[in-house]
C-alpha cells in the first residue's frame, strides 16, 4: 500500500515538474523621446560597426519613479539585427529586449519595467547591445537626493 502510495506521488511529482511554464515575451524596441528626465551614459560604438552607438539611461520622474532604458541609434547604410538586455543592479527594472531589424537612420529604446525608487537612492543599470550576434555593454548609475 505504502508503495502504490510513494508510486502515485512520484508519478504526480514528475507529470507536474513535465509541464511546460509560459514563456515571457522579451520587449519590444520603441521609438524615443527625450526630455529633463532622462539621465544617460555617453554613447559609445559597438564593436561591430562604428554607424550603431548605444547607450543606457534611467528615466526619473518627480514622483520617484524610475525605469532603465537602452538606447540604439544606427546611422549604417544597412539595416542591422539588433537584440540585448538591462539588469539593474540596485533597483528592479530588468528585461529582455527582443530581436529586432533596426534601420538605418533610426534610434530605438528598449524600456524596462517603471518602479518606485524613492527619494534617495543610487540607481545601477547595465544595458547590453547584442548587434548582429556580438555583445557589448554599457554601465550606468545615477544617485538620487530628493
Amino acid at each position: 500500500m505504502r508503495y502504490r502510495r510513494l508510486l502515485a506521488t512520484a508519478t504526480l511529482a514528475g507529470a507536474l515538474a513535465m509541464q511546460a511554464t509560459p514563456a515571457s515575451a522579451a520587449q519590444t524596441w520603441q521609438a524615443v523621446n527625450t526630455n529633463s528626465n532622462w539621465h544617460c551614459s555617453n554613447y559609445v560604438k559597438h564593436s561591430v560597426s562604428d554607424y550603431v552607438k548605444f547607450k543606457t539611461c534611467i528615466v526619473l520622474n518627480s514622483n520617484y519613479d524610475a525605469q532603465a532604458v537602452l538606447v540604439v541609434q544606427s546611422t549604417a547604410s544597412v539595416a542591422v539585427s539588433i537584440g540585448g538586455s538591462l539588469k539593474s543592479g540596485t533597483f528592479p527594472s530588468n528585461v529582455s529586449c527582443a530581436n529586432s531589424t533596426l534601420n538605418p537612420g533610426f534610434t530605438r529604446g528598449c524600456f524596462a519595467p517603471t518602479v518606485k525608487v524613492g527619494s534617495s537612492a543610487t540607481l545601477e543599470t547595465t544595458g547590453e547591445l547584442k548587434l548582429n550576434g556580438v555583445s557589448n555593454s554599457k554601465d550606468f548609475s545615477i544617485i538620487v537626493i530628493g
